[in-house]
């Protein structure tokens, strides 16, 4: 495992570094165009090239694909008053298209957005490849304006609509963005987003602002609307339809059209095992029948969780790109038993991972009463340290509430809560802690951080928990229900970037205390920050850990209500500090 830090830095370049070196190691390509084109489109290697091409326009798909079978040159872009008789045969022939990358990580191609700059210029090598390509302008010129008028379809289908049921999708689409992870999506060359000053309501817009495109749509008519947004508010009434809210994250990075939406519903129906997979012929974009396919969708993947089965979400954090996936088999205590791992609180195998949790649980049962709340937090501790050097992270965390009261009280009370009334726990793997000893920034200090952004999560989640999110507090999220499995998460939020959260596991879990299930009320996370990404067989071993915590965490509180006064920042000073 190699690790990325040097100097003693565990920071990231961040965004908009990583945007500069995809455009200057593009550029260095010329005049390699596959290699121009590869680089700009997985960003440099941190997203699949798939997901990158998913981001474009079909035209631009297509049009990328003709480029990779003709002789073309890639050549920097020249100043605008270069004749075309200086051009050397180096520099290829015809009129050529400009690429470029923009500062949200979309590769364009022909039409670049205002004030970008291109990367390079694509030509024919050849006055036969450069007439072919002209041809697959022309294409490209077509297929675009297929693209209109099919957008223009859906905008006539949601005026035929009734107008009371567009307002509900709308106000429900508005409600699901205020309250999930930040979205970033592309209809044509029109981007939606809620990441940092978008046009969507979220963290950045309120959803009375006036910067809200939703806001306005609610107050034209549908005839009045952009094709762009007409194609937006249609695909994502579908996506809705389909499953849980976190479905529309699975549009992140991607642009919106009724073929992409065809694909993507025919290959979650061929994951669940619906048949038939999905509409063929003319009813493939037709969106009455995606629709119908959507509701069949929903059903299905809600009878695969009352079977037991286990969905997760591959990310790729630089597109933000969500993926929703099942595990191949059903994690239990024989998932923790692969990989060589010696599980040293467990001398013996269990039979089972709730087994294994209430045997932890005894170290708690067994203390004198005054001592319990300190062996809990001891035993936690230990347990995830057990669980990192299971999965080889470099750390793993376990976050709650201090006070567990509010089972026994009212819960709304509970909503008057501060970040300051939970905890993480935060636990080093011993690598990751020798590689840190005597670095800048210290090991308490990085652990701290990531406590301190568990807290906050815990905070922004409970109204969820708790099913009170009619009450007076608005700034709750979803409580996390899947597993995620997390490739290359160092880019966009500011804790990831400055303390290196490159690959990341989250198992949320739902605890039963008190007779009350509180879903997402405690998870587990493990962190890696170098460059070895995790794999699957990991995340089952961390979706049976976290049946291990959620055992422990029950069986804990049958015994000890008291608060947890650990695992704040003085007790990571005193337990790290060289």
């Amino acid at each position: 495992m190699k690790p990325v830090e040097e100097a003693g830095s565990i920071a990231s370049p961040g965004w908009d570094g990583l945007i500069r070196r995809v455009a200057s190691d593009a550029a260095s390509h010329a005049p390699a165009v596959g290699a121009v084109l590869d680089t700009l489109i997985a960003m440099g290697g941190t997203v699949p090239v798939e997901h990158g091409l998913g981001a474009l326009p079909r035209e631009s798909r297509e049009l990328v694909g003709v480029l990779r079978t003709l002789p073309c040159l890639a050549a920097a872009p020249r100043a605008e008053d270069g004749a075309e008789r200086d051009r050397g045969a180096d520099e290829g022939y015809g009129e050529g298209l400009a690429v470029g990358i923009a500062a949200d990580g979309r590769t364009h191609l022909v039409r670049l957005p205002d004030g970008l700059e291109p990367v390079a210029v694509i030509r024919g090598a050849t006055p036969a490849a450069a007439r072919r390509l002209a041809a697959a302008l022309d294409r490209w010129r077509s297929l675009r304006q297929a693209a209109d008028a099919e957008r223009e379809e859906i905008r006539r289908w949601l005026a035929a609509r009734d107008r009371a049921e567009v307002d509900d999708r709308l106000a429900h689409l508005g409600h699901l963005l205020l309250h999930m992870a930040p979205l970033r999506t592309f209809v044509g060359d029109t981007s939606f987003t809620n990441l940092g000053k978008g046009n969507l309501p979220g963290r950045s817009v309120a959803a009375d602002h006036e910067a809200s495109v939703l806001r306005r749509l609610r107050a034209e008519p549908v005839e009045r609307w952009s094709a762009e947004e007409a194609a937006f508010v249609g695909v994502c009434w579908v996506l809705m339809a389909s499953g849980p809210q976190s479905r529309l994250e699975e549009a992140n990075g991607m642009c919106l059209d009724l073929p992409w939406l065809s694909d993507f519903l025919a290959e979650r129906a061929n994951r669940y095992g619906l048949r038939p997979a999905g509409p063929a012929g003319k009813d493939a974009h037709d969106i009455d029948v995606l629709l119908e396919l959507a509701a069949r969708l929903a059903e299905c993947r809600a009878g695969l969780l009352r079977e037991g089965r286990t969905f997760y979400r591959e990310i790729h954090g630089a597109s933000l790109h969500k993926e929703e996936r099942l595990l191949p088999g059903t994690p239990g205590h024989r998932s923790l038993t692969v990989g060589g791992h010696t599980w040293s609180m467990w001398p013996e195998s269990a039979p089972s991972t709730a087994h294994m949790g209430r045997h932890a649980a005894l170290r708690v049962r067994r203390a004198p009463a005054a001592e319990r709340s300190d062996t809990r937090a001891l035993t936690l501790h230990d347990l995830l340290r057990e669980v990192a050097g299971a999965t080889r992270s470099d750390v793993a965390l376990a976050r709650g509430p201090r006070d567990l009261a509010l089972i026994d009280e009212d819960p709304a009370s509970a909503l008057a809560f501060g970040t300051g009334d939970f905890y993480c726990c935060v636990v080093a793997g011993t690598e990751f802690a020798d590689r840190r000893r005597g670095q800048e920034p210290p090991l308490h200090r990085i652990l701290t951080a990531y406590s301190a952004r568990m807290r906050f999560n815990s905070w922004h989640y409970l109204p969820h928990v708790l099913g009170r999110t009619d009450q007076e507090r608005d700034d709750w999220f979803f409580a996390p229900t899947m597993p995620d499995l997390t490739h290359g998460s160092q880019w966009h939020h500011t804790g990831h970037v400055k303390f290196g959260v490159r690959h990341a596991i989250r198992v949320p879990f739902a605890t039963t205390l008190g007779g009350r299930d509180l879903p997402g009320l405690h998870d587990l996370r493990l962190v890696r920050t170098t460059d070895e990404p995790y794999t699957l067989r990991e995340l089952e071993t961390a979706v049976a850990f976290g049946q291990v915590l959620r055992a422990f965490h029950e069986d804990a509180f049958a015994v000890c209500r008291d608060a947890v006064t650990q695992f704040d920042n003085a007790w990571f000073r005193s337990a790290h500090e060289d």
